[in-house]
């Protein structure tokens, strides 16, 4: 074939590709607003700020996003397998989570993913082998949102008495008057005002936990670590954020004690958003201290469009 026939089969492979792209994001939209009207009721405060920080739903959105950021910077590999040629085998399995998505229980912790779900399933109807990056994302998503979900469903009690315990032997060694009963601690504030908190799963820190496990499986997936080394870093990793829960605390204790319970409940909703990211920097530089990159293969890589002729 000619240097002209071959641009020209190009140019009119990646113009197919781009008609299916707009076809699927035409059928996610219908099937939405079809299957998932409370989604783009709920999405305008699902997106406030009073719903994203005051209640504390910053995780997932921000998990999200990252996949998104993922999703972009793998856009060449995406390209590729969304470049080969559709099988039928795929279709029944498309259709398999769109129904999964259709047929759970509607819940809003939920909602995005069932409806991400979905469009998910029309993306393995149309693309095939190319929703294997979209799949991985989904199922990162998936998890950083349920783990939270999980731990406060079975093991609640169990979860929140890992941070209660330590707190509890920790200050009263260091002479703060703390009392202890179930998941209540009490304490007198320095000027005397009785303080009682409930330290509850949230306060535990599952969420930041579910976070760091979803950003180290992406960071995992772009830069992989030897399997030793990246055990290893991954314990650390988790034992560092359950202590910068755990710092956390004792940060509120200690504002309660001395400032006061307005003082303890302002600390309580901004210090999240200061000490998880802070840890995570210094893990992400950790990291990135032990990835040995392969070096770039030069020259173009384009994909092998005879494959993706359609049988």
């Amino acid at each position: 074939m000619s240097a002209i026939k071959i641009n020209s089969f190009k140019a009119w492979f990646k113009i197919r590709i781009v008609r299916r792209l707009a076809l699927w994001l035409i059928l996610s939209l219908a099937l939405s607003f079809i299957f998932f009207p409370d989604f783009w009721v709920n999405l305008p405060a699902m997106l406030s700020p009073k719903w994203v920080l005051g209640q504390h739903h910053a995780s997932p959105w921000g998990v999200l996003v990252l996949c998104l950021i993922f999703l972009w910077l793998k856009r060449k590999e995406l390209w590729q397998g969304m470049s080969y040629g559709r099988s039928l085998a795929f279709i029944p399995v498309g259709l398999g989570l769109i129904a999964g998505a259709v047929l759970t229980p509607s819940s809003q912790d939920y909602l995005v993913f069932q409806v991400l779900l979905a469009s998910l399933g029309l993306f393995v109807s149309i693309f095939g082998r190319g929703a294997k990056i979209p799949s991985i994302l989904l199922a990162v998503y998936g998890f950083a949102i349920s783990f939270p979900l999980v731990v406060q469903r079975f093991a609640e009690g169990a979860y929140s008495r890992t941070a209660i315990a330590p707190l509890m032997g920790v200050m009263t060694a260091l002479g703060y008057p703390l009392q202890n009963e179930g998941q209540c601690v009490s304490f007198a504030s320095f000027g005397g005002e009785p303080i009682s908190v409930a330290v509850t799963i949230g306060c535990a820190g599952p969420a930041t936990m579910g976070v760091f496990i979803a950003l180290f499986t992406l960071m995992a997936l772009d830069m992989p670590l030897p399997p030793k080394k990246g055990v290893w870093l991954f314990i650390f990793g988790a034992v560092g954020t359950w202590f910068q829960s755990f710092i956390r605390l004792v940060i509120l204790i200690l504002v309660g004690y001395y400032l006061g319970k307005d003082a303890l409940w302002t600390a309580h909703f901004w210090t999240i958003y200061i000490l998880f990211p802070l840890w995570y920097l210094l893990f992400v530089y950790m990291y990135f201290r032990q990835v040995k990159r392969p070096p770039e293969v030069k020259g173009n890589q384009e994909p092998e469009y005879a494959l993706a002729m359609e049988n």
